[in-house]
């Protein structure tokens, strides 16, 4: 299991088009100038889903907070016993910032969740299915597919949808639990990121201070009181010990 930090250097390939496109700079123009749910999708389309993770990750500490998305690696086999490919998915992210921080970068990071209109989905959808082997349905069995995977590849960011239905290889048209496998993977790390910022940020940790001359006094009594027996020089030394450093909490009284 792995903490890693997603595009925490450098401008991604996703701000870099939009330098070109808009004038603006990457994940700002999500949150900007991409109101519109379709226009956004087609944005996200455009690129893959690990240049989209960078350019979220890259939106929330615009706004002031760190994500780090963690990662575990899956080994899946075959009905054989055979190993199939291995992949990573999130199962976790850790966060830095405040309440306020959090709140404000939430809105713009569910932008990067839009998914692709059902008709855009189709159309990828019917390009798959001339490019790989084995679909071999038609008429209102080929309708009913098409209707019940379009549906739910709407579950999931435009980008990720693209990336797994155009970009990754497929020998064979893919089986609903095939797509969802690889779905649930690419979507993995945002949805991890949007959990993580929809938590209040901790109690900030209390202000500590050294103590006064007057609470150290008050302490060393206590402790000569409590301690006769021991030698004033022990008594002291633990009184040293145990006020060493910022160890006071609140306004001295």
């Amino acid at each position: 299991m792995t903490f890693m930090p997603i595009g925490q250097t450098g401008q991604t390939l996703a701000e870099e088009s939009l330098d070109a496109v808009g004038g603006k700079r990457g994940a700002t123009a999500v949150a900007t100038s991409r109101q519109n749910s379709s226009e956004i999708a087609e944005w996200l389309a455009k690129h893959t889903p690990a240049d989209m993770d960078k350019a979220a990750v890259s939106r929330a500490r615009s706004h002031g907070v760190n994500l780090e998305v963690k990662f575990e690696g899956r080994y899946p086999t075959g009905p054989n016993g055979e190993y199939l490919p291995s992949y990573e998915v999130a199962v976790g992210c850790r966060i830095h910032g405040t309440t306020a921080q959090r709140e404000a970068a939430i809105e713009d990071l569910k932008k990067f969740q839009t998914p692709a209109p059902i008709p855009q989905i189709e159309r990828w959808l019917a390009e798959l299915s001339v490019l790989t082997a084995g679909r071999g349905t038609d008429g209102i069995a080929a309708e009913l597919q098409l209707t019940a995977y379009s549906s739910r590849l709407a579950q999931y960011p435009a980008d990720v949808v693209r990336h797994a239905l155009l970009q990754h290889s497929w020998k064979w048209f893919p089986s609903w639990a095939e797509l969802e496998r690889l779905c649930e993977a690419k979507a993995s790390p945002r949805r991890h990121m949007i959990a993580a910022l929809s938590q209040p940020a901790p109690d900030p940790e209390p202000k500590r201070r050294p103590p006064t001359n007057e609470e150290r006094a008050r302490i060393q009594a206590m402790v000569d009181e409590m301690f006769p027996r021991q030698s004033r020089k022990d008594r002291e030394a633990a009184v040293d010990i145990a006020l060493r450093g910022d160890c006071m909490m609140g306004d001295p009284s």
